[in-house]
């Protein structure tokens, strides 16, 4: 590694490092207001508590979970109503694991448990040898922490860690070409399939084929569980209960605070009276987004060769073009950032263009500050979707690169159902 390129790394980890030290003094500094219940993991807690008490089939009902949160938060005061809970029932069997707990202990042990999924991340996607790296990989823990997702996943006691950490899992699984298992993993964090189901499309276009199977078995477990605990008749009507919630008013998320396509669109042309018609154009963008994102992929290879920019781009792809993506869901980038940090030297070396896009757009995502003016002096949080498409193009041209050098043998097969 170049002087230069030594000089630029330690800057962005003392940057990375401050940053880090001033979100634990916010966080400290809120502590009280968070062991009140105004973070969302108030909804988790209660979602944990009707499942533990055996109320599942009361999971997505107004009443009972207001009548749970006054138990253990009546002093969130700001609060006029339920905190809803919008995850799949089957995420609510673990919190009731939580719930055995008073909820200010089991915020703590939730916590605790998230920067131990946190910590083992960079472990699990490069594993072995870090002891000889010159910039130790438990230190990138530390520095994530500086980072504005993860900070918003403490603050919000939000479940970002965790995907990001069955992610890396399934990212490690198939890098050792265990592709059903990586699609099993990914069948268990359908709790934001959102992200999942466009995620593991791209995967099967680009070649992996055998992710099928695992994320069939693992779905349909998820699906019965999720049946078990609400029964057949309140699952049907999950898909409702989360278009109610959008529509209401006072309930629904601003489309301009969500970091996707979606928020960028409504931010350009305003808010119409007819807000399907922004849909009506993000359908087909997000279609032909996932399907071409596929298609590069298999170009590429689809192999260990080009992985760590496939899954990158696909991650990319799945976040700007779900209808949620908020600034926590963007911890998942941790995955794909340690895989290509981890490439070869000798490795191709990009062209200027897709050196200066990937660069600008990584840095802008990992500066906190850049996140707060767009979120407060902005209030168009949904402009960090322009770094991501800047990273997403140069992923795009990495794989291409990588595609148009690949010999045929060595591309996935098109027909049949191997890699």
């Amino acid at each position: 590694m170049s002087d230069t390129r030594k000089l630029r790394s330690w800057l962005l980890a003392t940057a990375l490092l401050w940053m880090a030290v001033i979100n634990g003094v916010v966080l400290w500094n809120t502590r009280v207001q968070i062991r009140r219940g105004y973070g969302d993991f108030a909804s988790f807690y209660t979602a944990g508590s009707l499942v533990r008490r055996g109320l599942g089939a009361e999971l997505y009902n107004p009443a009972s979970e207001w009548k749970v949160q006054q138990e253990f938060a009546p002093e969130a005061e700001t609060r006029r109503g339920p905190l809803r809970y919008m995850r799949p029932p089957f995420e609510a069997l673990l919190f009731s694991v939580f719930a055995t707990w008073r909820y200010a202990t089991a915020l703590l042990l939730w916590t605790v448990l998230k920067l131990a999924f946190l910590s083992a991340i960079p472990f699990v996607v490069v594993p072995g040898g870090f002891w000889r790296e010159r910039f130790p990989r438990w230190a990138t823990v530390v520095l994530v922490l500086g980072t504005f997702p993860e900070f918003m996943d403490l603050l919000m006691g939000q479940d970002a860690a965790l995907l990001a950490f069955l992610f890396a899992i399934s990212f490690w699984q198939l890098a050792t070409d265990r592709d059903t298992g990586a699609g099993f993993t990914l069948g268990l964090a359908l709790f934001k399939f959102q992200l999942v189901i466009p995620f593991v499309v791209m995967l099967w276009i680009g070649g992996r084929k055998r992710v099928w199977p695992g994320f069939a078995m693992s779905g349909f477990a998820v699906l019965a569980i999720s049946a078990v605990i609400v029964g057949w008749k309140g699952l049907s009507k999950y898909p409702g209960y989360l278009l109610a919630l959008n529509q209401a008013t006072g309930v629904g998320i601003v489309p301009e605070s969500q970091i996707n396509l979606r928020g960028l669109f409504t931010l350009v042309v305003g808010r119409l009276s007819s807000p399907e018609r922004i849909y009506w154009v993000l359908a087909p963008v997000a279609l032909g987004a996932i399907v071409y994102t596929g298609l590069l992929w298999r170009k590429a290879g689809g192999n260990s060769s080009s992985l760590a920019e496939g899954f990158g781009l696909a991650t990319i792809v799945a976040l700007v073009t779900s209808y949620y993506t908020n600034d926590y869901d963007l911890l998942l980038l941790i995955v794909p950032l340690l895989a290509m940090r981890a490439r070869p030297d000798d490795a191709p070396k990009p062209d200027k263009v897709t050196r200066y896009l990937e660069t600008t757009g990584l840095l802008l995502l990992l500066l906190t500050p850049v996140y707060w003016f767009a979120r407060v002096e902005l209030q168009a949080e949904c402009l960090m979707t322009l770094p991501l498409l800047a990273v997403s193009v140069a992923l795009a041209r990495r794989l291409r690169r990588a595609g148009a050098g690949v010999p045929a043998e060595r591309r996935a097969p098109v027909l049949d159902g191997t890699r």
